[in-house]
Formats: structure tokens, C-alpha cells, sequence
């Protein structure tokens, strides 16, 4: 049974709202999944902090810098009483390749060669398709948080997020009913799937708690056995054998080990493998979002474009978007890798 705050108790005369209300407020500004979780300390602190110990978050050091709030809300955010998450997918439907005379430096096919021939093509990760999902998610977050003030006659303290600050976010969706952390690390909904990107609001208010989900990835392993790099065990990712790590995160040279499964998987911009995969994505549901319909640079890219790419060309393909965290040396470093046979 989920914990519960009596959310109709008068406060000073005024009348706290409740959690259905805040529900029905964030689908109506956009989100298509939303729960309430209980901000009590994580249960995953111990696994987290070995985690970490062990080195599998690679250069990612914030991670390491906020473990005691990430670990403990309460630590950073001594007022929050409840947590508002909320979910929106971003899966939208492939586009049709580009018509002859429309060619870009950024167009390209829909469709990848096979891996027995020269990769002139490369995919970006479905997330990164259309505008960034952190603007995009936190744009709704404010409207949503400007609704509630509105109706609320008792004011209250609040903090967005959405993929940045001191919160494990798939913990908390997954505590507010949302779905249940996958083998493959991810959050999963049991009737929609993955692919969601996920936000947050804490508050002070005294908000009834959702119940967790249980976990349904049963004895499947697709996504386990999927991975070109095994970064993936049971319900943790080694960060440093992740093909997304390696093309968003890692500044340096990506080390020769890997070349070969990112030459296989195709992907110039983090990786989709362990989702495509996976028997709870077969009916995902499609995005409503105008801001996550693909835009140029996406869904593929040429490799010869790519590196011929200046500054200007980056700047202007990777504006207002997700994939603008791999900086211009970063794509053509990884372009290169692609084409080598």
C-alpha cells in the first residue's frame, strides 16, 4: 500500500490540492505518463556507491560529485515532501527518404547499408530526432507548475529537472508508479514501453504516494544479449563499454576495443540497440509532440558530411538540440571510426 499524506487537511484556512488534480493537470499540459513518488532516501544507495567505486560511470564526474543528494533528496532539499514525475514519449515514425535535388549536408537515407558493405551512413539515437528533450520536457514542466500555483490557494517551494540536477530520476518514476528499472537500466511501462524522457518536480507540498510497479523483464534477456559492447548485466550499465557513453560523453579517443561493435551497430550518436529489443517496445506509443518530429541532422547521417562539416555547419545542424553534447571534433572523431574497414 502506498504512503499517504491526508492532502484535503486544512492548512491555515487554505486547501491544499490534491493529487488527482495534479495528474490531471500535467496530461492536460502534455505528458502522457505521471506519478506521485515518496522522496525517502534511495534504495539503490549502497549498489550506486559501488557503482561508482568501480569506475563504470567513465568521465562522468557530477555523478560521483552529488552522490549524497542523488542518494538522499532530503540532503540538498530539506523542504520536498513529495515528487511529481512525469514521462513524454519521443518515438516518432522513421521519415521518408529525402527526394533527388533535396540532398543536404545533413540529408541522408532512412535505410542503412548492410554490414557487409562501405557505412556511408550512420544513425543518431531516436531521442536526438527532433528538438532537446531537456527544453522540451522543461518548458511542459513550467506550465505545469504554474497551473498548480494557480489553482493551489497554499504556496509552496518547487524544483524542475529534467536529465540534470542531484535526482536518480528513473528510481523516482519507477517509485511513482510510472513503470519499473529494466535489465537494461531503463524505465518500462507496461503498456507503452521506453521510450519516454523523464522529468521532475519536487515540492513542498503533502502529496499522496503512488505504488511501484513490480518488475515484469521476467527471464528475458534480448537487451543483455543484444549489446554489441556487453555493457550491459542484469539491471546495470558499465557506462565506459556504452556506445552512447563513448559518442556523447568520452572527449578523448574511443578506445580500439570498440571500434568494430560501433562499425556493427551504426550509430554516430548514442545508441537505441538494447530498446529496439526489447518485447515491451512492440507498440510504442507515437509522440503528439511537434518538438520531437526529426529534424536535419536526423534520423541518419552521411559520414562523408560529416566530416566535412566546419564549425558553422555544426553549430548550425546541432542548435536547440540533444546531440549538441558531442561537440563538432567529437562527430567526425567517431565519423572516422564508421568508415574504416
Amino acid at each position: 500500500m502506498a504512503r499517504s499524506h491526508n492532502n484535503s487537511m486544512p492548512t491555515g484556512g487554505k486547501t491544499l490540492i490534491a493529487a488527482a488534480q495534479i495528474k490531471d493537470l500535467a496530461v492536460a499540459v502534455g505528458f502522457n505518463l505521471v506519478g506521485i513518488a515518496d522522496p525517502c532516501v534511495s534504495a539503490y544507495a549502497r549498489e550506486y556507491q559501488a557503482w561508482l567505486a568501480q569506475g563504470q560511470h567513465g568521465a562522468m564526474q557530477y555523478l560521483e560529485d552529488s552522490v549524497a543528494a542523488r542518494t538522499n533528496l532530503s540532503r540538498a532539499f530539506p523542504w520536498v515532501k513529495s515528487v511529481i514525475s512525469v514521462a513524454m514519449t519521443y518515438y516518432t515514425p522513421e521519415p521518408a527518404p529525402p527526394s533527388a535535388g533535396e540532398a543536404s549536408l545533413s540529408d541522408a537515407p532512412a535505410t542503412l547499408p548492410s554490414a557487409d558493405q562501405a557505412i556511408a551512413t550512420a544513425r543518431i539515437a531516436r531521442y536526438a530526432w527532433g528538438r532537446d528533450y531537456h527544453r522540451v520536457l522543461m518548458g511542459h514542466l513550467r506550465q505545469l507548475e504554474n497551473e498548480i500555483r494557480r489553482l493551489t490557494a497554499d504556496d509552496f517551494v518547487s524544483r524542475a529537472y529534467v536529465d540534470t540536477g542531484p535526482v536518480h530520476e528513473r528510481e523516482l518514476a519507477a517509485r511513482a508508479g510510472l513503470g519499473w528499472i529494466g535489465k537494461n537500466t531503463l524505465l518500462i511501462n507496461p503498456r507503452h514501453g521506453s521510450w519516454f524522457a523523464l522529468g521532475e518536480l519536487l515540492t513542498s507540498l503533502p502529496l499522496e504516494f503512488d505504488s511501484a510497479q513490480p518488475d515484469r523483464c521476467g527471464s528475458c534477456t534480448r537487451c543483455l544479449d543484444a549489446c554489441p559492447t556487453s555493457a550491459l548485466t542484469p539491471y546495470q550499465l558499465n557506462a565506459t563499454r556504452c556506445i552512447s557513453y563513448h559518442t556523447l560523453e568520452n572527449r578523448g579517443d574511443i578506445p580500439d576495443e570498440f571500434h568494430q561493435p560501433i562499425r556493427e551497430a551504426q550509430y554516430i550518436l548514442g545508441c537505441d540497440i538494447c530498446q529496439t529489443v526489447c518485447p515491451w517496445n512492440h507498440r510504442p506509443l507515437l509522440s503528439e509532440e511537434q518538438d520531437f518530429q526529426p529534424q536535419a541532422p536526423a534520423p541518419t547521417v552521411k559520414l562523408q558530411a560529416v566530416r566535412q562539416w566546419r564549425p558553422e555547419d555544426w553549430d548550425r545542424l546541432t542548435r536547440g538540440k540533444a546531440h549538441r553534447r558531442a561537440k563538432l571534433n567529437m562527430w567526425q572523431r567517431t565519423a572516422r571510426i564508421l568508415e574504416k574497414q
